[in-house]
């Protein structure tokens, strides 16, 4: 009786445990999800601007921000390139 009892106690703590962690790891997946689809757009708009001579970096903090911001992120990295020209 006790090692049921143990063992249905060790199911609880895993299960508590996993309810604790699914809400940071769900934000965290989802921030990774948009960084994705930020990154992706970055690359498909420095693909078409590149026939005009000028391209952003693509990089995980520029794709993070374009990702998380939208398009405010994106016009924030054309300013920042605008403004401060890596020469």
């Amino acid at each position: 009786m006790g090692t049921i009892l143990g063992a249905l106690f060790a199911v609880f703590l895993i299960f508590l445990v996993g309810q604790a962690l699914w809400g940071p790891l769900r934000i965290l997946l989802r921030l990774l999800f948009r960084a994705v689809l930020g990154g992706l757009a970055l690359f498909l708009i420095d693909l078409a601007a590149s026939s005009w001579g000028w391209s952003l970096g693509l990089n995980p903090a520029s794709a993070a921000l374009v990702g998380v911001l939208g398009l405010p992120g994106l016009l924030l990295l054309g300013a920042f390139k605008a403004f401060f020209p890596i020469h």
